[in-house]
């Protein structure tokens, strides 16, 4: 079995390292010179849209898949008519443009808040003036991590349209939350899903600082797996998707965005659950079988952000997983993460503060 991976980022690193044991090729592609997976498998330098290596690719490999949803979707697409490719074009076409994803929420029945489409200067007036200056404008396209988006009421109006670069945007109404919470489903090719606990997320500056599963809610994990099925079903998906969420009044959850694919706040699941998420995405996009999840302990994950610890050793020694990602040190960029498991959620909680007061 051989599986292709558009993109060579530390997603596909951990999904290599899922299967290191076990009778599958990977075959990885990615434009920069050394990206992590390189660590463990010979990577192909090559754009994403070079039709030569693609070609390759669609010869070589069963089944195809991607580390970050900003893959052209239309190389999925050419792809697609040469062997399988999971997940499919269409979701990740959708997942790239928020406009298209806050639709298929709508669509769908999954709760999203008060958003409008902008094309112009216009646009943005007539939105505001709905839903007052307490919301995001956001691109379409390319964000993550908060990027490529302004709060208005720190911005004048023609100052952030500016920022936004002007074209394709979408103005969101600002949700007043209590927590994001994030759902992991691995969805089989026949359609079965298993569902990781809800994980609870915390952010620094729009990126990922930490998170603790499971988030114990019975109720809210039920909704959450409702929201998901009814995606999965609709976009025919195939692997791990995640869907984050905003809960509110502690028993609403409003979708924020989807990820398709393996996700930042399921890293815990390396250590802390009897099959990570980067093992039962492989498993669903090879059709092979996957088993309920099961997790004994409270688990967290703590981001490694800008800059590698020097002494590993030094107040490192109750952990129980660092992974170091082979990156170079950049300001903002995730450099590794930190996986800690306790049978008690405030000792957890202790755990996860002594590491972030090192790192």
């Amino acid at each position: 079995m051989k599986v292709g991976i558009l993109g060579g980022g530390q997603l596909a690193l951990m999904m290599v390292d899922s299967f290191i044991d076990k009778n599958v090729e990977f075959i990885v592609l990615d434009p920069s010179d050394k990206p992590p997976a390189s660590k463990r498998v010979k990577c192909i330098k090559a754009k994403y849209d070079d039709t030569e290596y693609l070609d390759f690719l669609a010869k070589e490999c069963d089944v195809v898949t991607i580390d970050f949803e900003n893959v052209p979707s239309s190389s999925l697409n050419y792809l697609e008519k040469q062997t399988k490719v999971y997940p499919n074009s269409k979701s990740v076409e959708i997942c790239q443009d928020r406009l298209k994803e806050k639709n298929l929420f709508r669509e769908c029945g999954v709760p999203v808040t008060d958003f409008y489409e902008i094309n112009d200067i216009n646009d943005l007036k007539n939105a505001v003036s709905e839903i007052t200056n307490k919301s995001i404008l956001k691109s379409r396209f390319m964000g993550y991590d908060g990027k490529n988006q302004v709060h208005l009421n720190e911005k004048k109006i023609e100052e952030a349209f500016t920022l936004c670069g002007s074209k394709d945007l979408i103005l969101e109404k600002k949700v007043d939350f209590i927590t994001e919470l994030s759902l992991i489903g691995a969805r089989t090719q026949d359609g079965d899903t298993v569902y990781y606990p809800l994980v609870e997320n915390n952010h620094n500056n729009g990126i990922l600082d930490y998170s603790i599963a499971p988030y114990e809610n019975e109720e809210l994990q039920k909704k959450a797996e409702e929201y998901h099925k009814v995606l999965c079903d609709k976009m025919n998906y195939v692997g791990i998707l995640v869907i984050e969420f905003f809960l509110i009044n502690n028993q609403e959850l409003i979708a924020n965005e989807m990820a398709p694919r393996v996700h930042n706040s399921g890293h815990w699941t390396i250590e802390g659950a009897n099959m990570s998420q980067f093992e039962a995405h492989i498993r669903c996009i090879i059709n092979e079988q996957i088993s309920d999840i099961e997790m004994n302990k409270y688990s967290g994950m703590v981001n490694i952000i800008s800059k590698m610890p020097k002494d590993r050793a030094e107040g490192l020694s109750d952990i129980s997983g660092f992974h170091d990602y082979g990156k170079l040190e950049r300001e903002n960029r995730k450099l590794g993460h930190i996986t800690l498991i306790d049978t008690n959620k405030n000792n957890l909680l202790k755990k996860i503060e002594n590491i972030k007061k090192i790192i």
